[in-house]
């Protein structure tokens, strides 16, 4: 972990936009409302919008640690982004509200050539 700590402070994005992983309770002892967890977890794209070598593979193995299943690892070619964005298939919003409170990202819906299965986290510094 720490070596991934260094190598994303390095490179641009750094851990502190990855949130940490939502607890059982929130910061009252209470736990959260049930129908605020989305019981859809799609697997999760993960590509590098960024000029840093290996930053999807470092991000996608610390949403691996919190639970995420990654399906696709590698480099952004669409056009370039302003901000770390993640693209949402119809029925998944939920799923990538979770996915952006963790990564600092803004949600959009996925276009009808990204893929209509998994969510899509695009990194952009």
């Amino acid at each position: 972990m720490l070596l991934t700590v260094g190598l994303l402070f390095g490179g641009g994005l750094t851990l502190a936009k990855l949130r940490p992983a939502a607890t059982a309770t929130d910061a009252t002892g209470n736990q959260p409302n049930p129908s605020a967890i989305p019981t859809v977890r799609p697997a999760v794209n993960v590509f590098n919008g960024t000029p840093t070598s290996g930053l999807a593979r470092q991000v996608s193995e610390v949403l691996v640690s919190r639970g995420w299943e990654i399906s696709q690892v590698g480099n952004w070619a669409g056009k370039p982004l302003k901000k770390t964005t993640i693209y949402f298939p119809a029925g998944y919003s939920a799923a990538a509200d979770v996915l952006a409170k963790e990564t600092s990202a803004v949600v959009s819906p996925a276009a009808p050539n990204m893929s209509q299965s998994t969510l899509t986290l695009v990194l952009m510094k």
